[in-house]
């Protein structure tokens, strides 16, 4: 320091300083011997290079005998720091501090989303259905892939501008997801969530199932979800899916294949006793009231409406899947998956392009959103390959 700077600064501007000083050259040495993962205690502060040094090149054993500066004798270390509590479902971090993530929630009909493999592909690589089944676990859904989020991890991931994470669960209904969100979202980067999909209703709606929520519980809880979800994720735009069509005769003949008749799965779609909603084939008229649950669920929580016009909303948007599939999906009946209720391959497009869509008016799909690239590749690939600069959205430029 300048005689005249350090006159004019306070005892306390002076520790200040130092300890901003100290903690660059800690940076610089963490980076010179490849050592990021080691930090040196708080009784560190005033330490000289030596003492430093001493400490980075022991990988944290060697600490100054005196416990200051000096030359760094051995020492015992440091005593290790008690683990942190369990993580708690706080306050949002304003600031995204990694890779941008897409989140899917759900039940089934999100979990099989995953699924890469069509039936008509070659098995000499096993399908994930014929693994777990060798593994012990029944899996009696084949794979009719390429699953909707399979299709957009690949655009993201093609782009490099974000992560997706199937968080879909088989057999979940809004009560369960409801009780299971805080362990959820505490797993992940909330800060770094940009887009949610949310698609529940599928299992609520089958009475006579054990998973199985009443109409007034199912409406309590989608509210109740969605405004955890905007709480703990404000920047956030959800994407409120609602179930689609089932065909509930080609159920309950699957149901019933599997269990060799002892059960027939003609719960899942069934017409409420008295109450048909109008326009509503009878076995889907059950389910249709779910579905115009969700949607006013979704239209109370700021995302729109769903339906023959539909209107994206400030925190999202509504797509009413049951509707689209009826009266936008042509030949509906020719794309059913085989068991009239998960997603055929056809059916997973139609799901992937309407997302996408949806994304494209938020300005958030995988060609809008810039490359997240680590620093020293995004340099090399736009300064050192056969590619220019890149242009505003990340997309490189070639060299002519």
């Amino acid at each position: 320091l300048q005689s005249g700077e350090r006159g004019a600064m306070s005892v306390s501007d002076l520790i200040e300083k130092l300890a901003s000083t100290q903690a660059a050259l800690i940076k610089a040495l963490q980076e010179e011997y490849f050592c990021d993962d080691v930090v040196p205690p708080q009784s560190a502060f005033g330490w000289d290079a030596e003492a430093l040094r001493a400490y980075f090149e022991s990988g944290g054993e060697t600490l100054p005998a005196n416990g200051s500066g000096g030359n760094g004798a051995a020492a015992k270390p440091a005593a290790a720091a008690a683990p942190p509590p369990p993580r708690e479902l706080g306050p949002p971090d304003t600031v995204a501090s990694g890779r941008p993530i897409f989140l899917a929630l759900g039940d089934s009909l999100t979990e099989f989303g995953q699924h890469v493999c069509d039936p008509t592909w070659d098995k000499k690589a096993p399908f994930a259905t014929d693994v777990l089944q060798r593994q012990g676990m029944d899996i009696a859904i084949p794979e009719h892939g390429p699953g909707w989020l399979t299709l957009l991890q690949r655009d993201y991931s093609w782009r490099t501008s974000a992560d997706v994470l199937n968080r879909g669960y088989s057999g979940c209904n809004s009560r369960l997801l409801r009780a299971s969100l805080s362990e959820i979202l505490g797993s992940i980067n909330r800060q770094d969530v940009f887009a949610i999909t949310l698609s529940l209703g599928s299992n609520d709606h089958v009475s006579a199932s054990p998973g199985g929520v009443p109409k007034e519980e199912f409406k309590e809880n989608m509210a109740a979800v969605l405004s955890s979800l905007q709480e703990a994720m404000p920047s956030a735009k959800i994407i409120l899916i609602t179930p689609g069509r089932i065909n509930k005769e080609k159920w309950a003949q699957h149901v019933s294949s599997l269990t060799n008749g002892r059960l027939d799965g003609a719960g899942r779609g069934e017409t409420l006793t008295g109450v048909v909603t109008q326009g509503s084939s009878g076995s889907n008229s059950a389910l249709k009231q779910y579905v115009a649950l969700a949607c006013e669920a979704g239209e109370a929580a700021g995302l729109g409406t769903a339906g023959v016009n539909p209107v994206k909303g400030p925190r999202g948007a509504v797509l009413n899947l049951n509707y689209m599939m009826q009266y936008q999906l042509a030949n509906y009946h020719e794309a059913e998956h085989p068991d009239g209720y998960h997603f055929s391959a056809k059916l997973n497009r139609f799901v992937y392009k309407s997302v996408r869509d949806t994304l494209e008016g938020m300005k958030l799909s995988p060609v809008q959103m810039p490359m997240h690239r680590p620093a020293p590749i995004a340099e090399f690939q736009s300064t050192a390959s056969k590619y220019g600069p890149s242009d505003d959205d990340g997309r490189l430029r070639r060299r002519v």
